[in-house]
Formats: C-alpha cells, structure tokens, sequence
C-alpha cells in the first residue's frame, strides 16, 4: 500500500508563536499540513503559495491563511528573497475565547470553507504593526511580558477577523481548473462515499485522466488526499470531546477498525489514546 505522503510540519506547543524571516530559499518545500492555524504577512521580496490545488502571487503587505489541516507550500524561484512574519496559533488556545458573537478562528474556517485563502486589504499595515509589537514585547521580555503579548495577539485576531470580513480574497494566479474543483468538491463531501468512477462521472472526465492529473498537480493520490483528511477532522472531532464512534462514523469511515487501524498508523497512538 502506497504510504500517506503528506508531511505535518512544524509543531507547537506554546499558545501561539511568532516567526519573523528574512532569506532565499535554499530547497523546495514539500506539500505538507500544520495541526495548528498559520498566518502569514509577506513583508517584502517576490513569494508564491499554494494552498489546495491554486496558486497565489503575493504581494507585500498581502496576508495569507492556511488553517488546520490545509496542504500548503511557498513557491519561489530558486534564490529569491523574500521577509515574511509567521505567526502560529492553537486552535485549542482560540477556542478557549469562543463568545457567541466573537469567535476568533472565524478568518480561518471562512478561508477554508470558501476557499478564500489571500487577501489584500488595506488593513495589511496595522496588522504589520500589531505583529511588530507582538515581537517586540515576546523579545524585551519584563514585567507582564506574556499579559502584555496576550493582550496584543487578541487585538491582533480581532482586527484579522474585521479586516478579512466581507472582503474580497485575491483570485488565484494559477490552477489546473479540473483538479481545483476536485478539491473544493472533496472537501465539501469529505464524509460521503467519494469511490473514484462517480467522481470521474461527476467531472466529466476520465477515471485515468482524473487521476494522473491530480497527482500531477498536487502530487499525491486521491486516495492519500481523502484519508488524510479523514482522519485529520477525527483528530480534530476527538479534541473536541466527541466520543470514539462519533470521531468515526462523522470522519466518513464506515468501520471502527478500519478507522483504528489507519489513525493509529498516521499519528502513532490508537484514538482512545489520550
């Protein structure tokens, strides 16, 4: 059996924490996932990212959100410059200041359900400047330091979630249009029966096109591509309280030991694990 190719990258252990960098890329990166929310501002240089299939030329200033569970990667012409700050963030840690009407993972879960994943807005340089503040107060450190870089993320996720509301997201630059729509498809019918010849039917397209087009595009199987995301919505159903039978059958997976089986094989540990 091919194994699952996609690559969780990066960890955290902290609340949230903030990257600020500045070089050329030196590899290419693979397509790959975070368990965690990422922002991204590209403060200077020349930057692509891909994020499910499209691909988006930034521009300074635009911000880019790849929330829990997005295969994503930069794009970048071999020694190209480019500063960027990177900010990672708990989903648990968002959660935690959930009010009826204020939900701070809001920007996140309306770019993946919309696949609206760039935008260009002109709040870019006072989210800058909270970013800045944000280094600033976790580098000096004294007195209230970590009250002081909490007070400063929550005005930072509050303005992310006003500057992102009812605003236009960039259209990607790139994308194969078929795979794309595979995606979004995908994504929204994750749970349903998904057996390759009714999605070669659904796309009116062959079974064998379909799937060498995808993993030329993405570069992974259909298969891998569903089962990862499978079992990344029950990791994220289990955090959430639901019970083991609930994590499996709301996945998508029909069998409790198929679903076992496969989870405990892409993060080590069975589901009842805690």
């Amino acid at each position: 059996m091919e194994p699952i190719p996609y690559e969780r990258r990066g960890y955290l252990r902290e609340d949230f924490r903030l990257f600020h960098l500045a070089d050329s890329q030196r590899e290419e990166i693979a397509y790959h996932y975070h368990t965690f929310h990422k922002l991204i501002i590209l403060l200077a240089g020349q930057a692509d990212y891909a994020i499910e299939g499209e691909r988006y030329r930034l521009q300074p200033g635009d911000l880019v959100l790849v929330g829990r569970g997005s295969i994503h990667r930069p794009e970048l012409t071999e020694g190209a410059f480019y500063e960027r700050m990177i900010l990672y963030i708990s989903p648990e840690f968002l959660d935690s200041f959930r009010r009826e009407d204020c939900q701070l993972d809001r920007c996140f879960r309306q770019a993946q359900e919309d696949f609206r994943y760039v935008y260009r807005t002109g709040s870019g340089d006072r989210l800058k400047e909270l970013l800045l503040q944000l280094e600033q107060a976790q580098r000096e450190g004294g007195f209230g330091a970590d009250l002081l870089s909490r007070a400063i993320f929550l005005q930072l996720m509050v303005e992310l979630n006003r500057a992102t509301e009812g605003q236009r997201s960039i259209p990607a630059a790139a994308g194969d249009g078929k795979v794309v729509a595979l995606l979004q498809y995908l994504n929204l019918h994750l749970t349903e029966n998904l057996s390759i010849d009714d999605l070669a039917n659904r796309f009116y397209i062959s079974k064998y096109h379909m799937m060498r087009r995808f993993k030329e595009e993405t570069g992974y199987t259909i298969h891998n591509y569903v089962s990862e995301k499978r079992l990344l919505l029950a990791q994220q159903l289990l955090s959430q309280g639901r019970s083991l039978t609930d994590a499996c059958y709301e996945s998508g997976y029909q069998d409790y030991s198929t679903f076992s089986r496969a989870y405990k094989k892409r993060f080590g540990h069975s589901p009842s694990a805690k």
